[in-house]
């Protein structure tokens, strides 16, 4: 268990506390890395907490106090030399790509890296810390609304928790990795993924319903083209706009609806606007 005390624990609330967490960390390659973020009910993330653990200083980042640029912490951790090691990586390098034009540092997924040791399903974070560490960690706060404030202690442990294992998590993957001769597969599958996520990556779920082909549909790129289009313009979740099974069930030359259940009388009036183009653009591939 991490014991917190003045010289390894850090709650960062201002600009001041900020650089003098990177002044204790700056020498160091390896971090363990983790997000909290509002994103129910908005086209983009909205960024809260940013933990960092270099395997002796835990750092909480407030990012919602206005008197911090946390910005300064994603230009820090962007260098090549670093590995971030990240559960479930996807949503926080999403966030990363919102700050920084490129991914310069090396991705260590724990969950991907468990997938190559062994493991047949997608495995939780929690169970990796049972696997591994032989603890049972309360994820009962996984869901919680990270935008409230103030942050109780109850929650500064929740996030303690979700870095402080990844290295003992990471230490025993990477070496089976190397033992099993696989790092270097892993390591190109990590840049792969990367590539989709700095490149808009569409869900797997058009391939399952639609093919592998489907990538070269004009009408479906026009679609998905617009619906995010629609989503950022009125900042609202894509499937809001359209959801991907009402997509899939136009090209499929079934009836399309547009889910507006979630939509206030300002967003519909936006939405209706740009449905007059969608509907000008989309006869033209037709």
């Amino acid at each position: 268990m991490f014991k917190k005390n003045n010289h390894n624990f850090s709650f960062i609330r201002n600009n001041k506390e900020l650089d003098h967490f990177i002044t204790k960390i700056k020498n160091k390659k390896k971090f363990y890395f983790d997000t909290e973020f509002e994103r129910r009910s908005t086209y983009k993330a909205v960024l809260s907490i940013v933990v960092i653990f270099d395997g002796k200083n835990i750092g909480i980042i407030d990012c919602l106090e206005k008197k911090i640029n946390f910005k300064k912490i994603f230009k820090f951790l962007n260098k090549k030399k670093n590995t971030l090691i990240i559960h479930s990586s996807r949503q926080d390098l999403e966030i990363f790509l919102t700050i920084v034009k490129k991914i310069l540092f090396t991705v260590f997924d724990t969950q991907i890296a468990a997938l190559f040791n062994g493991y047949n399903e997608t495995p939780s974070y929690k169970k990796l810390v049972q696997d591994f560490c032989k603890i049972n960690i309360d994820k009962s706060l996984q869901k919680e609304n990270w935008l409230k404030r103030p942050i109780s202690e109850e929650k500064i442990n929740y996030l303690i928790n979700d870095v402080y294992y990844l290295k003992i998590i990471f230490n025993k993957l990477n070496y089976k990795l190397i033992k099993n001769n696989k790092l270097k597969l892993f390591n190109k599958l990590i840049k792969k993924e990367i590539y989709k996520i700095s490149h808009e990556d569409y869900p797997i779920i058009f391939k399952k319903k639609l093919g592998n082909n489907i990538l070269n549909n004009k009408k479906f790129i026009k679609i998905i083209s617009l619906r995010n289009k629609i989503a950022k313009k009125i900042n609202l979740p894509k499937n809001w706009v359209f959801s991907d099974k009402e997509i899939i069930r136009s090209l499929k030359n079934e009836k399309i609806s547009i889910i507006s259940k979630n939509l206030n009388k300002n967003n519909i009036k936006i939405l209706t606007k740009l449905i007059v183009n969608f509907k000008k653009n989309f006869n033209k591939i037709n």
